[in-house]
Order: C-alpha cells, then sequence, then structure tokens
C-alpha cells in the first residue's frame, strides 16, 4: 500500500470501521477459546506460549495480527474430535483478516492527517520524527476506538486523540508538568507573540496578547511566567514511592475519548440547527442563549418575529419536539 493516498471517503470509513469492530468481537471469540485451551492444558508447552502472547499484548482484541498468531497455535493443537472448535475459529479469523488489513489501510490512509498535526506542534523538546510517532500511536488507538454507527467523521474523531498523545507527550518531556488546558493557553499566546513578532518586528505588548487571546493581561503575565524547567512534580518525596505529580488532580482537560464525543456533539446539533426553517433556529438559538449572547425572553423573541408570547411558546416546543426526534440526534444518546 501507498501511504500518499487521500483521506478515506465518508462509505470506506463505514466499511473500514464495521469491518474492524467485527474483528474486533471475532477475536473475543477466538480469545474466549484460547483461554479454555490454556486452562486444560495448562502444561503443555503450547499453551504456555498462548499465555505469553494474551500477557504481553496490549488491547489484545485489537492486535490482529497476535490473534493470527494464537489462533494458528491453536488449530495446530486441536484434535480431529474437536472440528466443531477447529471450524469455529476458522471462521472467526478469517473476520480477524479481514478486520487487520481494514486496519491497517485506515493507518496507511491517515498518515498525513497525523503529520499535519505533528508539523503544527513545533517543539525543542523533541524531534519532529518523535512527533510523528506519538501521533501515529494516537491514531491507531482511534481507528480501535471509531463506532461508525455513531456518524462521526473519522478523521474529525481522529484528530482528537492525535493532538493528545502528541501534546501529553511533549508536556512528559519537560521538567515540569503544565496541565494540558494550561499548556494549550500558552500555545495560544506563543502564537500570538510570533505572528506580532513577523508583522512588526518588535515584541508583542501585554495588551495585545490579551486581547488577541481573550484572556485578562494578568493571566497572560501569569501564563508567560511559567517556566518549563522551574520544579519537577515528578520529583519524589516521603520514601521515594510517591511523586507530586500523582496528589494533583486535572479538572479541565478532557479525555481523548470526551474531545472526540465533544466535537462530534457539536457537529451533529449543528447540523440538526441548520436543517431547521430560520424562524425556527431563531427561537432556540435566542431562547437557549446559543449565541453566546444570554438568554432572551418569549416577549423579546416575539417583538422580533411580529408574534405573539404563546405563539413563540408553541413554536419553541414543537422545535424540541423535532429535534428530539431527529435521525441526526439519536446517536447522542448512547454517549455516557
Amino acid at each position: 500500500m501507498s501511504n500518499n493516498k487521500q483521506l478515506l471517503t465518508k462509505d470506506e470509513e463505514i466499511s473500514h470501521g464495521t469491518k474492524i469492530q467485527i474483528a474486533a468481537q471475532a477475536s473475543k471469540n477466538i480469545l474466549r477459546e484460547a483461554q479454555a485451551f490454556v486452562q486444560s492444558e495448562a502444561s503443555s508447552e503450547t499453551a504456555l506460549h498462548i499465555q505469553l502472547l494474551i500477557n504481553k499484548s496490549k488491547n489484545i482484541e485489537y492486535n490482529f495480527k497476535r490473534i493470527e498468531e494464537i489462533s494458528k497455535a491453536l488449530l495446530a493443537e486441536l484434535t480431529p474430535s474437536s472440528e466443531a472448535k477447529r471450524q469455529l475459529i476458522k471462521t472467526n479469523l478469517e473476520k480477524v483478516k479481514v478486520g487487520g488489513s481494514s486496519k491497517e489501510e485506515m493507518i496507511i490512509r491517515n498518515q498525513g492527517l497525523v503529520r499535519k498535526l505533528a508539523l503544527t506542534h513545533s517543539s525543542k523538546y523533541v524531534s519532529r520524527d518523535d512527533l510523528i510517532q506519538q501521533g501515529n500511536e494516537g491514531l491507531i488507538r482511534a481507528v480501535e476506538k471509531f463506532d461508525p454507527d455513531l456518524g462521526n467523521k473519522f478523521s474529525t474523531y481522529a484528530r482528537a486523540w492525535i493532538m493528545q498523545t502528541i501534546n501529553r507527550y511533549v508536556d512528559e518531556q519537560h521538567t515540569i508538568k503544565i496541565p494540558e488546558y494550561l499548556r494549550n493557553k500558552i500555545m495560544r499566546i506563543r502564537k500570538a507573540q510570533n505572528s506580532y513578532l513577523q508583522s512588526t518586528g518588535q515584541e508583542a505588548p501585554v495588551t495585545v496578547l490579551a486581547s488577541e487571546c481573550e484572556m485578562s493581561e494578568s493571566e497572560v503575565r501569569a501564563l508567560l511566567s511559567i517556566k518549563p524547567d522551574a520544579v519537577s512534580i515528578n520529583k519524589s518525596f516521603g520514601e521515594g514511592e510517591s511523586d507530586m505529580e500523582g496528589f494533583i488532580k486535572d479538572e479541565k482537560s478532557l479525555t481523548p475519548e470526551k474531545a472526540a464525543d465533544e466535537n462530534m456533539v457539536k457537529g451533529k446539533i449543528k447540523s440538526s440547527l441548520d436543517a431547521l426553517d430560520p424562524d425556527e433556529r431563531l427561537v432556540l438559538i435566542r431562547r437557549h442563549g446559543l449565541d453566546g449572547k444570554g438568554k432572551a425572553t418569549l416577549k423579546e423573541i416575539g417583538d422580533d418575529l411580529g408574534i405573539s408570547k404563546e405563539a413563540v411558546r408553541l413554536k419553541e416546543q414543537r422545535v424540541l419536539k423535532k429535534l428530539r426526534m431527529s435521525s441526526e440526534l439519536q446517536p447522542l444518546s448512547e454517549i455516557e
């Protein structure tokens, strides 16, 4: 396969994603047979080999090459009287092979996305190759976690995983650990500084940075005062078995799953709002403050539309009912 292929189409994403999830379920079926074999033949060399393959594999149900190894070891040991088990393993193994090809295709076809995101994250702490390697780890996890039934575009879903993986890796290279939400703010300020320097040839004043980044001047000063090599919160204390980082809870940083789900939710809501009539959309946006300007009263909306408060209330109820029945928003009920 060539790594310069274009991104997958929507249909290809759905097809490959479905095959991968089918393969993961087939892997679990094979693993059940493998565990049963290990328990019944605990002392045999093959049983020990299979158990070792299982133990050293992370996310093993998606490690399709490892599942193939386990399957071949099992098939070699099954007796002729175990034809039903043999056929079960073979059937599931075929699904695993198909899923493995789909997984490889999704990874290769999204290499351009990984490189693009890695190159936008310049860091003096890590090399470009390391950034790409870390981005690929995030991509692989995104491929494994992608559920095509939710209707999310894979490149959007994968972007969150890739960036989270890269960001966390870069953060780990610093002597000091900075929470991700703060590090993102610092990056925004640095970007504004660079832009101002390139356009004017001068260092950006704090007032300009605060305005550009939508922060207070005191917040900008505080963030710029953070030094990557100040004090390590990885430093052990007590008996040396704990470090400070273990006692600090990051309340604001999203996990890759939550970040991807949040992006998907926003996309679904925007799509559903765009499908509404202009008056319906206006009522919902203004009534619930979706434009960031605060919630409007029924009378205020009615005055804008030239209708009564009661008419606005009934229109709002109809719109909400329409959204609850929307096929676009149905999958959101499955997100915890």
